[in-house]
């Protein structure tokens, strides 16, 4: 076996090459076929979480083998009978505290895009692409197989990652130079061993990942997912057929082509209740198949929560007020010419106000760490004769093990009614790791006044300057016998200004946070946000001069006792003029049995002095309470049967309500005008049942029904509003889903 930090290329090709291309592993999670002896074996775990690079609790072995079906890894785990072990069943992508471990994997080596495949010691799995370095996106769902074993003394994991799993450069030759991650979590103590000693909580991951030589093979598949839903309408007593397919087609990891026609708008998957009364909109992830594969590749995001590529813009709300648009069809492609990788997306809404898209990438490696790219794209609104073109170039810089830079220059131009605005922005980020204890990040951005990426992207803002520094400094607790084991302080300073020289409100953010060795955590915030300029809150009617404010926040997470984790936070902030909001919030997860798990969220918000934007330059001022609650119940009755319960209530009442005029010197007054008391309650209820007929082919039956009651009236308790939430009936549907892979 070779020693994990003993991988010679030529070694390695010599020695692996001739067993491993005969190899055949059977995923079943019990590593007793004599291939496995010609892996290479990593051993070198070290605790990572919290960040202390010590020995782990427990032994970790992972191993890797290069087959012509895939990357084939098997990850040892010595768990004594004593240690508790943590195992329910979750639905794919679902966070809850477990034993499980991880596989990543950079296919191209460049620290650009990493795939994540974790697998829980119950045998439910979790996959993510990772890109800008630390940002996980579940929504993406990958085509692999694993397996779990489990024995009185150890589990172990089996995963097959196939070669066409994701796009990648170079596919022609006969090795290829791969980036891999191993972990494992200790579920009752939260502790994260791992292989190399990279962490996402240290502002760079991807780039720390262990780069080695693997044999490489090529292969090609064809899917076919026909899909159909049968939609009964409860209320309007009607119902509603459609049918659809995605296609995807991958001749070899060099060129990946996805293809749908009237695409799945994943109808089962409820969003999370929002009552939004800020200037900027909600974000939401996408879910559905054609739009999350391979989709790393154009997901280029900008500080202040920017994304050039927002692919919820395609079938939203018409642009002629239809409250969902039909696409007629999609197509993208992912390729790679050499050194360059290249991509394309085009997106067609159905009927004459119907939206056309497109999108392009080129990105290319030009060695010692430097990346270079450009992304376009287009949007057609023939419903408001509007044209929207973006460009951006990127950078990405990884000058050494300790420093990673990264840039992007953004060019809009919009066209509507004869007008055309023409915009741009730029930004560039340094992240400094100069040792384990301490890590550094500095980050400059300017965005003019029209610079506009919205038709297709998510912009939270044009007319922005920013300068952010933030440092951490990580203390690792020696002493055997303290209860710590980390102590981790942070500091964020920002300050901002709009493109016309407006000092926007600056931030000093101080954080502490100390991680136990019983796997509680503990967390302090407070921040201080200066005086400045609100720009956006009025709508376009005028700048607002926002008083300083601070805020406090304190967090206590408990471990896994008797099948039941705590989570108690509590926010103290000001809002409003002067006044202080308090927001407490309880998280309680009840593991019942392995197969039957529940969470609930709830706290109360009271707010002596909320201010929201009415119209032009009025605005409100109201004495306000939130009512939260939201229950999740998952049961895994037999081995393809699924069933979920999602209930969520919202409520909001404001009272004893002010009128405020914005005056010309950006000042608000009050106008003695009282303003009537109203309340916005809203319940979501969904019922899910999945049969799943093999891995790739289910069944939905699907259970939904909720509504918003919007009024002026006198606010009632929260146990009253609850009441009438139970009966709100906007909507009551049940639908039926089928999709099958071919």
């Amino acid at each position: 076996m070779l020693p994990a930090r003993a991988h010679c290329p030529a070694l390695l090709i010599a020695l692996a090459l001739p067993p491993h291309a005969g190899a055949q592993i059977r995923v079943d999670g019990r590593l007793d076929e004599p291939e496995w002896a010609q892996a290479l074996v990593f051993t070198d775990f070290r605790v990572t979480q919290p960040y202390t690079l010590t020995e782990p609790s427990h032994r970790t072995e992972a191993r890797l083998l290069s087959t012509p079906e895939g990357i084939s890894v098997a990850i040892v785990n010595e768990h004594p009978p004593g240690v508790p072990r943590l195992k329910p069943r979750t639905e794919r992508d679902q966070r809850r505290p477990s034993d499980r471990v991880n596989f990543i994997i950079d296919f191209d080596a460049d620290g650009r895009v990493a795939y994540d495949f974790a697998v829980l010691l119950s045998g439910s799995i979790q996959d993510d692409i990772i890109t800008n370095q630390t940002q996980f996106n579940s929504d993406w769902d990958g085509d692999w197989s694993w397996a779990v074993h489990e024995e009185e003394d150890r589990w172990t994991v089996e995963m097959l990652i196939p070669w066409s799993v994701a796009p990648m450069r170079n596919t022609h030759t006969p090795t290829r130079t791969v980036a891999v991650y191993f972990d494992r979590v200790l579920g009752h103590s939260d502790e994260r061993s791992a292989f190399p000693q990279a962490s996402f909580d240290r502002g760079r991951f991807v780039a720390d990942l262990h780069r080695i030589e693997i044999p490489q093979y090529r292969a090609a598949i064809l899917h076919v997912f026909p899909y159909a839903t049968v939609l009964h309408d409860r209320i309007a007593g009607d119902g509603d057929f459609k049918a659809g397919v995605d296609l995807f087609w991958k001749p070899s990891g060099g060129f990946q082509l996805s293809a749908t026609l009237n695409p799945d708008f994943g109808q089962v998957e409820a969003d999370e209740l929002v009552v939004n009364f800020d200037a900027i909109e909600t974000f939401f992830t996408d879910k559905r198949p054609f739009f999350t594969e391979n989709q790393g590749f154009f997901d280029l995001r900008t500080p202040d929560a920017g994304q050039l590529v927002y692919t919820r813009r395609i079938g939203a709300r018409g642009d002629d007020g239809a409250p969902a648009a039909d696409i007629d069809g999609a197509l993208k492609l992912n390729g790679s010419l050499g050194h360059t990788s290249y991509g394309l997306i085009a997106a067609q809404e159905a009927d004459a106000a119907g939206r056309r898209f497109g999108v392009a990438r080129l990105f290319r490696e030009f060695g010692a760490g430097l990346g270079l790219g450009w992304l376009g794209t287009w949007t057609d609104r023939p419903f408001l004769g509007r044209t929207a073109r973006v460009h951006s170039a990127d950078i990405g810089w990884h000058a050494s093990d300790k420093l990673l830079v990264n840039g992007q220059l953004i060019l809009s131009e919009v066209e509507q009614a004869g007008d055309t605005r023409r915009g741009h922005g730029a930004w560039v980020r340094m992240n400094w790791a100069p040792d384990a204890r301490w890590q550094h990040r500095l980050e400059a951005t300017h965005f003019d006044r029209h610079l506009d990426f919205n038709d297709l992207g998510f912009q939270r803002r044009a007319s922005l300057a920013e300068l952010r520094l933030a440092s951490e400094y990580l203390h690792r607790v020696a002493a055997p016998a303290s209860r710590l084991r980390s102590t981790r302080w942070r500091a964020d300073l920002q300050a901002r200004y709009n493109d016309e020289g407006d000092r926007l409100p600056g931030t000093l953010t101080l954080q502490h946070s100390s991680d136990f060795h019983s796997g509680a955590s503990l967390q302090f915030e407070a921040g201080l946000h200066g005086a400045g300029i609100d720009d956006l809150i009025s709508r376009g009617n005028g700048p607002w001069r926002r008083p300083a404010r601070q805020t406090l926040f304190a967090r206590w997470r408990t471990p896994v006792r008797n099948g039941l984790q705590l989570s108690l936070r509590g926010t103290l902030y000001q809002e409003g003029l002067a006044g202080y909001a308090f927001d407490p919030r309880l998280e309680a997860t009840w593991f019942v049995t392995d197969d039957l798990n529940l969470q609930l969220q709830t706290g109360p918000l009271w707010s002596r002095d909320w201010l929201i934007w009415r119209q032009d330059v009025e605005f409100g001022r109201y004495r306000r309470r939130n009512d939260f609650a939201a229950l999740n119940l998952n049961w895994f009755p037999g081995d393809r049967h699924e069933l979920r319960v999602k209930a969520q209530w919202l409520a909001v009442t404001a009272r004893d309500g002010e009128r405020h005029l914005l005056g010309d010197d950006g000042h608000l007054r009050a106008t003695a005008t009282p303003l009537p008391d109203f309340v916005v309650n809203s319940f979501g209820l969904q019922l899910r049942y999945r049969y799943q007929f093999s891995r790739w082919s289910e069944l939905y039956l699907v259970w939904s029904r909720g509504g918003t009651l919007d009024t002026e009236r006198d606010p009632r308790g929260p146990l009253d509003l609850f009441d009438e939430a139970l009966s709100l009936r906007d909507a009551d549907q049940f639908l039926v889903k089928f999709r099958h892979r071919f």
